[in-house]
């Protein structure tokens, strides 16, 4: 049985999308993109980076990348313009586009309306209650929950939308499944070939 973990930060976990920056691994299946934290003055060198990087063949994904209104420095303007810049390259490349969202709800939903993007948008470490769970699905996104979730957001996600991740947690991505299923009322099992169909339905190469 194979746990698949869209979203990660650690380097020991298998079957996963590790997170990376602007520095692909030249072994593992990652994502590379500029955080919301990290917008700066260099923005559009990082940008150019980005460009360069995103080709690698084990670039799988497009991000973390998005709004933070909370933590992110940058002015919602320039937010906008680095997360625009990420579409355009998810959609470039056919890979999907992992979200950072926080206190942007509005900007986000937003963002989709204007953008007709083929590929997923999978809003990560999905912490919201069930009527955001709700606008975010209607927008035709996929939820991605962790170690922490809103339990009726979570039992209110179609199984064809959700993905699971170990982010920077400290446990596992086992215990995380196995926290999840149990919420949901199913087996490990169950929930894993749920996920695993996600993951080829987005054309996801892990």
């Amino acid at each position: 049985m194979q746990l698949y973990d869209i979203h990660t930060h650690r380097t020991d976990s298998e079957n996963a999308i590790i997170n990376r920056n602007l520095t692909p691994s030249n072994t593992r299946p990652c994502s590379v993109g500029i955080h919301p934290w990290e917008i700066a003055d260099n923005s559009m060198e990082l940008l150019h980076k980005l460009k360069e990087v995103a080709e690698s063949k084990n670039v799988v994904a497009i991000g973390e990348c998005g709004f933070d209104f909370i933590k992110g420095t940058a002015t919602k303007k320039i937010q906008q313009e680095i997360f625009a810049a990420h579409i355009a390259l998810s959609e470039e490349l056919n890979k999907p586009l992992i979200i950072h969202s926080v206190k942007a709800e509005t900007e986000l939903l937003g963002t989709a309306r204007q953008y007709k993007h083929k590929q997923a948008w999978i809003v990560h470490g999905f912490r919201g209650k069930p009527q955001q769970a709700a606008n975010l699905l209607k927008a035709g996104m996929y939820l991605s929950y962790g170690e922490h979730f809103n339990h009726e957001s979570l039992r209110n996600t179609p199984p064809g939308r959700l993905f699971i991740e170990s982010d920077e947690s400290n446990l596992y991505i086992t215990e995380i499944y196995n926290k999840i299923s149990k919420v949901l009322g199913i087996s490990c099992d169950l929930l894993a070939q749920q996920i695993a169909a996600n993951i080829r339905s987005c054309n996801i190469k892990l």
